[in-house]
């Protein structure tokens, strides 16, 4: 024999299904052919290897010592394939694999919980990477955010979205309100409207994470005839809710956030939805990971509720 022979898949599978089943007939069965087909197989496998792989009998056949000697490694190779295999199929499927998902504070206390709880039934083998940022951080006005740079998979913001390579899923439309303390002379009040805010102490956040807030209230000072010019600047939803519980202030701010924290303060809503906010889904168009196109769909209401 010259040179190393060259055994097919093929071949270790007729191999294999022989010895399990005793006989050419039953592996064919085994294996959806004929038993000619397997027949010619072996014969191919043995002529390469130029021995014999099996012992015929009247009894049926059985492996000689090459045949039990190919067989162990037969199996291993056949093993670790269909492993292989199987790990493939699920990745192709998007059951395994990684997720980036960034949001802002609306989400994380509206829908995403669900959404997420939903998935991880669904797709348990699939980790997923939380990151809590703000809408600026995810979608930049002049450059490339955490979504666009890649760093994120999918992101849940308020739009809107100008950005061409990302798509996008609107999902509902959260309004601001008034928070209040207990004792502020607008707690118990049903609505309000942004004019009889002019002499209020309207407070404001105090960095660029929070621009959007910050222009979305001043928009809607300007619109009532006077601009907030708060003395103390704010770093967080936290800092906010715990000075208007004390009242040295009021604010204006998401209702699906200013609910959570009804159980401190005085929650009164703003007459004529001013200023509405858009929350939104976003990625980018190009990413096709198949863990990703599996959330999309839980993210447009596409799968069973597991």
């Amino acid at each position: 024999m010259v040179g190393s022979p060259r055994i097919s898949l093929q071949q270790l599978r007729a191999l294999i299904a022989v010895d399990d089943e005793g006989g050419f007939r039953r592996a064919a069965d085994r294996l959806n052919t004929s038993q000619s087909a397997v027949s010619r197989t072996i014969q191919t496998l043995e002529a390469e290897l130029g021995f014999p792989v099996f012992e015929r009998s009247t009894r049926g056949v059985k492996p000689n010592s090459v045949g039990n000697s190919l067989l162990q490694y037969a199996r291993k190779v056949v093993n670790g394939l269909d492993e292989i295999s199987a790990k493939a199929l699920t990745a192709i499927r998007g059951d395994v694999g990684h997720l980036r998902i960034a949001y802002n504070e609306i989400a994380i206390r509206t829908f995403l919980p669900k959404m997420l709880a939903l998935f991880h039934r669904l797709h348990p083998g699939v980790e997923m990477f939380l990151a809590s940022q703000s809408t600026c951080e995810m979608v930049t006005e002049n450059s490339a955010g955490s979504i666009a740079r890649g760093e994120v998979d999918i992101g849940f913001l308020v739009g809107p979205v100008f950005d061409t390579d990302l798509e996008i899923i609107p999902l509902f439309e959260d309004h601001m309100s008034l928070a209040v303390a207990r004792t502020h002379r607008l707690a118990g009040r049903d609505s309000v409207s942004a004019s009889e805010l002019r002499n209020e102490h309207v407070l404001l956040w105090s960095t660029d994470l929070w621009q959007i807030y910050t222009r979305r209230i001043k928009n809607i000072c300007r619109a009532a005839g006077f601009v907030p010019r708060p003395t103390i600047l704010m770093p967080d939803n936290e800092s906010a809710f715990a000075l208007v519980e004390e009242n040295v202030g009021v604010i204006l701010v998401a209702h699906s956030v200013a609910s959570t924290y009804s159980d401190r303060v005085s929650i009164i809503r703003l007459e004529n939805n001013l200023e509405p906010i858009p929350l939104l889904a976003a990625w980018r168009k190009d990413n096709t990971a198949p863990a990703l196109q599996n959330f999309i769909r839980v993210v447009k209401g596409d799968t069973p509720q597991a």
